[in-house]
């Protein structure tokens, strides 16, 4: 695969952090996904703030109610990245233009918020983003064990998870992941 690994301070960070934590576990099971326990809700998960691109904000309900969520964790710098975006611009678009309950959440590894509101606009990306560096974005990174960016977390409309393979299904499949991960959330 050509991932672009997190090096450096941030990688070990997230490792020890996680070890710390207790968190680290390994997938199991045929389909990737990672047995965790579910959270009370998707507020639990995600937090109750996000940004746009411009900077401003918008509560939990940009999120409630959607059948699907998907959790984006990118960086500009990041080759695959750049790679992976336009991807999922254009699937993020299909699924929108056809009426799908989807929504995408951006945890940001830009090295400031101003980074990160440049790289969502400068891409065009009509999604959200956690606020940058927040206790959620370390949660969510811990939590799913991200080791490489892009990766992307597909959860349901309560914060469990449908698949940790987002990438490769977005990448495969484009706007025909969504019908996939429905069937697995069981809507």
């Amino acid at each position: 695969m050509n991932r672009h690994s997190l090096r450096g301070g941030a990688l070990t960070r997230i490792a020890a952090s996680a070890l710390l934590s207790g968190l680290l576990v390994s997938c199991g099971g045929d389909n990737g996904i990672v047995e965790l326990e579910p959270p009370a809700s998707l507020a639990d998960l995600l937090g109750t703030v996000f940004h746009k691109a411009d900077g401003s904000s918008v509560g939990i309900e940009a999120v409630e109610g959607k059948a699907l969520v998907a959790i984006y964790f990118s960086a500009r710098g990041c080759p695959a990245c750049g790679a992976f975006t336009p991807l999922l611009l254009n699937t993020y678009d299909d699924l929108q233009e056809t009426g799908r309950s989807f929504e995408v959440v951006l945890v940001s590894f830009e090295s400031s918020a101003q980074d990160m509101f440049a790289y969502m606009a400068d891409l065009g990306m009509p999604w959200l983003a956690l606020p940058f560096g927040g206790e959620k974005s370390q949660a969510l990174t811990r939590r799913y064990d991200v080791r490489w960016i892009p990766t992307l977390v597909v959860v349901d409309g309560q914060g469990r998870t449908v698949s940790m393979t987002g990438r490769e299904e977005v990448a495969a499949r484009g706007a025909g992941a969504y019908d996939d991960w429905l069937a697995k959330s069981g809507g």
